[in-house]
């Protein structure tokens, strides 16, 4: 359901809940916040079982071995010494078999007694796991007591949260141009941010849009008892008040700048003879001056025939025979015949007014008429009208917007109005249905919004505003993997000879010599006979000898080889990347809109908003900021 059919079924119940959009606090649009985003976790963890200790453990498995050896050891035992001492009785008699006895009394006892012992270990064992599972069961019952306290405790908390929020225009905006969109998201635009500005200050809003967007604004704006005035451009012209209050020299120079608006290339000459033309009329006609006389006044300069009475018989004579010569009247006749053709569909304009004066919300819109010069003509009057009632209000001023249609607006009416805005303090919003031609030229004037721009061009030019920063991204990925198999056979055949041959010589020489003496027996010392001998030999040696050598060898190599290899390659490459890219300027939603503030270190902060007015309808919504904390 739209704010339209909601005012016009007067569903009371739900034209209240429209009216939360005059609360106070001037907002651009809604941001959503997630409340479950917020819950905060049980901080306590959860109780786990502790272990028996293992002393206790310990204990009643030694008493268990105990008993255990005990029965066997003593039974053993026991049991031999007693039939060992059964045997003896039928040779002791008595004594042996009360010994038998006591000693099966004995070894019971002692099996009995460890029997005992394991029992009590057990039971202490079984005491403290009981005593210990207590304690947890306690402990965890405990703890879920508590985690159920802090669920709820959330729940409430969090079911008290506001999902939605608004976004605030920010304080000491001045300016403000917001591009793209449809004609039904700049409408509910247009009646969320002119409902709240409605609750501090009057507005102004100039609907060249031909499709009556301000329509839902003022539907609301009489719904909360908000004097409104709506005039519609040209069906209702005659109650239009654009050319009320403006003084003569005003009027004549508001039409000459909207005859000449689309010719740049217009000369001074041309436009200082309709200027001079026009403020000659404006002086037959004295203090009563409206688009109706002078037009009467025009053809009665060109000598036509009028049937209407703006012109008084004396003004009528005076003006086609005093005011030019016949001479000047020829050369001015396409000058003549251009005003008096702009004019003529304009003479109603005013007509009915009366003495009503503007209200706190003033819709000045073009309707569905279809395109024409005069309806062009309008516009630019509209626009005009509204600087020249700023630069002259006396009270402070109110806030203007501007909502630009597919023909758009001379930048130089645009650039005069941002001007007045300033010098008065006024803030100024401007709607552009396009991101091109002109307004591609006065982007960043002040704080930015973005709605869907369908075109990639549009969506280009609003990237680039945004800007561009450095990241790394993941640039290429290599994964290699590879085996690699060798045999190779290598044999080898070689074959030798070799031959040698040996002289050898040897000589050989010798001497020899001796002497011996013969003695006598007995004590002479002197010898009784002696003797000598001397000799030589000498003797060579001569020989040859020849040897060969045959040798052959043979060998065979066998080479094998594998082998695998793995390589994996990540690289990163440094990149200058739009902050957001055209295709999501391209994607947005509807209703979305992205304003854009720029810091004093030129960082871009983007911020998401929902400009649907019947957000308003639904539950947890307020009409203030999110508190982004608990």
């Amino acid at each position: 359901m739209t704010v339209q059919s909601a005012v016009r079924n007067t569903e009371a119940a739900t034209a209240d809940r429209y009216l939360r959009l005059f609360e106070p606090g001037q907002r651009l649009g809604w941001t959503y916040r997630d409340p479950e985003s917020l819950r905060s976790p049980f901080p306590e963890p959860e109780p786990q079982r502790q272990p028996v200790p293992v002393a206790y453990h310990n204990q009643a498995l030694a008493a268990r071995l105990t008993h255990e050896e005990r029965k066997g050891s003593t039974a053993k035992i026991g049991g031999g010494i007693s039939l060992l001492l059964l045997l003896l009785a039928t040779v002791g008699g008595t004594l042996m078999v009360v010994l038998a006895v006591i000693a099966a009394g004995a070894t019971t006892a002692l099996v009995l007694a460890a029997g005992r012992s394991a029992s009590q270990a057990g039971a202490q064992l079984e005491s403290k796991t009981t005593e210990m599972e207590k304690h947890f069961q306690y402990a965890w019952q405990s703890w879920h007591q508590r985690r159920l306290q802090h669920t709820a405790a959330q729940d409430q908390w969090i079911n008290g949260l506001d999902a939605w929020g608004a976004l605030p225009a920010g304080p000491g905006t001045r300016r403000l141009d917001i591009f793209g969109g449809s004609q039904r998201s700049r409408e509910g635009f247009l009646t969320v941010f002119g409902a709240s500005t409605l609750q501090q200050q009057p507005l102004i809003v100039v609907d060249l849009t031909q499709a009556l967007i301000c329509e839902e604004l003022s539907a609301l704006a009489g719904l909360a008892g908000v004097p409104t005035d709506v005039q519609l451009l040209p069906s209702r012209m005659a109650e239009s008040g654009i050319v009320s209050g403006l003084t003569a020299q005003e009027l004549v120079d508001s039409l000459v700048e909207a005859v000449y608006a689309d010719d740049p290339e217009a000369n001074r000459a041309a436009r200082a003879l309709d200027t001079r033309i026009l403020q000659q009329l404006c002086g037959v006609l004295g203090a009563e001056v409206t688009p109706a006389r002078l037009g009467a006044g025009l053809r009665a300069l060109m000598g036509e025939t009028d049937e209407t009475d703006a012109l008084t018989r004396a003004e009528r004579n005076r003006i086609a025979d005093d005011l030019l010569a016949d001479k000047n009247k020829d050369q001015m006749r396409d000058s003549l015949l251009r005003l008096a053709s702009l004019l003529h569909p304009l003479e109603r304009l005013g007509a009915e007014r009366g003495g009503r004066g503007p209200g706190y919300l003033t819709c000045i819109a073009l309707d569905f008429a279809t395109g024409s010069a005069s309806t062009e003509l309008l516009g630019d009057l509209a626009v005009q009208s509204v600087t020249r009632r700023l630069a002259s209000f006396p009270e402070a001023a109110p806030s203007v917007v501007v909502a630009l249609g597919e023909r758009g607006l001379q930048r130089r009416y645009l650039e005069q109005l941002a001007g007045i805005c300033e010098r008065r303090g006024a803030q100024l919003t401007v709607l552009h249905p396009h991101l091109r031609e002109g307004a591609q030229e006065v982007i960043g004037g002040g704080k930015v919004g973005f709605m869907k721009l369908g075109n990639h061009q549009e969506a280009g030019i609003a990237a680039d505003f945004l800007g561009r920063h450095h990241s790394f991204v993941l640039h290429s990925l290599t994964d290699t993997e590879g085996t690699t198999v060798s045999t190779s056979v290598a044999k080898t055949v070689g074959s030798s000879v070799s031959k040698g041959t040996t002289y050898s010589e040897s000589v050989t020489r010798g001497s020899n010599w001796g002497s011996s003496d013969t003695y006598q027996d007995g004590f002479n010392p002197f010898p009784a006979s002696s003797s000598s001998s001397s000799g030589g030999s000498y003797s060579k040696t001569t020989g040859t000898s020849t040897s060969t050598t045959y040798s052959t060898n043979e060998s065979t190599t066998h080479t094998t080889s594998d082998g695998t290899n793995t390589s994996f390659a990540r690289g990163e490459q440094r990149v200058y990347e739009y902050a957001v890219e055209p295709t999501r300027l391209q994607a947005l939603a509807e209703f979305s809109l992205l304003l854009v503030e720029r810091g004093p270190d030129g960082s871009v902060t983007v911020h998401p908003a929902d400009c649907n007015p019947n957000i308003v309808l639904l539950d947890r919504v307020s009409t203030r900021p999110l508190p982004y904390t608990a």
